[in-house]
C-alpha cells in the first residue's frame, strides 16, 4: 500500500484561510491601515511589514483560536475517507503538541483516528524519507519542490493568490476533488 503524508494547515484544515481573515482584522484594528506587502505569500509572516515582535504577539494572541475554529477544507472529509481504503495516510506537521491535540480531536470526528501523526516537524523532508512516503500533500511550495527532488510526488495545494509551480514531480491542485482524481487515476495506471 502506498503512503500519503498530509500537511494539516491549508490542506486538511482551512486554518491558513482563517489566518488571512484574522491578520486582516488585526492589521486594521491595531494599525488602522493596510500593511500588506505581498498578498500572494502563503504564510502571514511574509504578507505584512510587521516586525518580528509583532508577528510573535499576533501568533500568541490568535493561534489557538484559529486552530480551534478551523474547519475541514471543502471535500477533505469525503476524499480522505475514500483514500484511507487505498493508501496508508500519515500526518507530518510543524504544529506543536497543543495544536496537534486539537487536530487529533477533529480528525477523530471523521473516522481518521488510527493515523500516525508526526508533529513539531521542522524538517519535513527528512521525515518523509524516513517514513518512505510516496506522496505528500502540502501547501508550501518549497516543501513540495524539495519532496519532488527526493522522488516523492508532491501535490501542491495552492491557494488562489499563489502562482502555479512548474516543476517535474509537483502537481498543482486547487481542491480535494483534484487530489482524489490524480491519486486514483495515477495509481490505476501503475
Amino acid at each position: 500500500m502506498k503512503k500519503i503524508a498530509l500537511d494539516l494547515d491549508g490542506v486538511v484544515f482551512d486554518s491558513e484561510n482563517l489566518y488571512r481573515v484574522y491578520t486582516e482584522i488585526y492589521d486594521v484594528e491595531k494599525y488602522k491601515k493596510d500593511n500588506i506587502i505581498d498578498n500572494t505569500q502563503r504564510i502571514f509572516q511574509k504578507r505584512y511589514n510587521w516586525s518580528e515582535e509583532e508577528f510573535k504577539k499576533f501568533y500568541k494572541e490568535n493561534s489557538l483560536e484559529v486552530f480551534k475554529t478551523a474547519n475541514f477544507m471543502t471535500g477533505a472529509e469525503i476524499v480522505l475517507n475514500k483514500l484511507k481504503e487505498k493508501f496508508e495516510i500519515i500526518v507530518v506537521t510543524s504544529r506543536n503538541d497543543i495544536e496537534t491535540e486539537i487536530a487529533i480531536e477533529k480528525l477523530n470526528t471523521i473516522g481518521l483516528n488510527n493515523i500516525k501523526i508526526f508533529n513539531n516537524e521542522h524538517h519535513k523532508i527528512d521525515r518523509l524519507i524516513s517514513e518512505k512516503v510516496d506522496y505528500i500533500i502540502d501547501d508550501d511550495k518549497d516543501i513540495c519542490k524539495n519532496a519532488a527532488d527526493k522522488n516523492i510526488i508532491a501535490l501542491y495545494m495552492k491557494n488562489n493568490a499563489s502562482p502555479k509551480e512548474d516543476k517535474k514531480g509537483v502537481i498543482n491542485v486547487n481542491n480535494w476533488g483534484e487530489i482524489y482524481k490524480y491519486l486514483i487515476l495515477n495509481e490505476s495506471e501503475n
